[in-house]
């Protein structure tokens, strides 16, 4: 993880938090996937399995039979529903610890599919950084990649252009906006 992501990382995962919820249990997101924790899409059981679940009755460490029996009951209901609403559909949760964790991992995957795609990323401010890491934690990296003219005018320092260029079908206005003042205040 680069230097100033890591050093403000509690204000990344505020960041997060805020427009993604942090969620203990299994829950479907709008389109219908199992998601966990601070938006964290598990594409299938096993990938539930790879997590620390516990179960909420006591806090012992959940079986991997378990966290199947979770997945699949919440996979089976409606989509669209508050996350709270399949609560009642598992019995597992993940700590805080465990959430925090994920988040980190997933962020510094991120960051280097960064670096690796946005020619000169380590040089750029931190509210840069933050705009393109809500994105791309959005988007996957293809759908970020699929922002031509906004990827261009990051890399070519434009934030002003890549602010005008950021704007996401899906995510609410108000991260939108966030997103957009991020890539503003760059311009300064």
């Amino acid at each position: 993880m680069t230097t100033d992501i890591e050093s403000s990382w509690d204000d990344v995962r505020a960041d997060f938090e805020r427009w993604e919820g942090k969620i203990p249990h299994m829950y479907l997101d709008t389109k219908g996937l199992v998601t966990v924790g601070v938006g964290k899409m598990l594409p299938n059981v096993a990938a539930a399995q790879e997590l620390d679940f516990v179960r909420r009755a006591d806090g012992s460490a959940a079986s991997a039979d378990e966290i199947a029996i979770d997945f699949n009951a919440v996979s089976a209901q409606v989509k669209g529903k508050l996350a709270a609403t399949y609560k009642k559909y598992a019995s597992l949760d993940l700590t805080d610890e465990a959430i925090g964790a994920l988040l980190k991992a997933v962020v510094e995957g991120f960051e280097e599919d960064l670096a690796q795609s946005f020619a000169g990323y380590d040089g750029y401010p931190l509210p840069v950084k933050k705009a393109l890491l809500d994105m791309v934690y959005n988007l996957g990296l293809d759908g970020l990649l699929k922002f031509k003219k906004m990827k261009a005018s990051v890399e070519a320092g434009d934030w002003t252009t890549a602010a005008a260029q950021c704007h996401r079908n899906g995510p609410s206005d108000e991260r939108n906006d966030w997103t957009r003042e991020l890539f503003l205040a760059a311009a300064g």
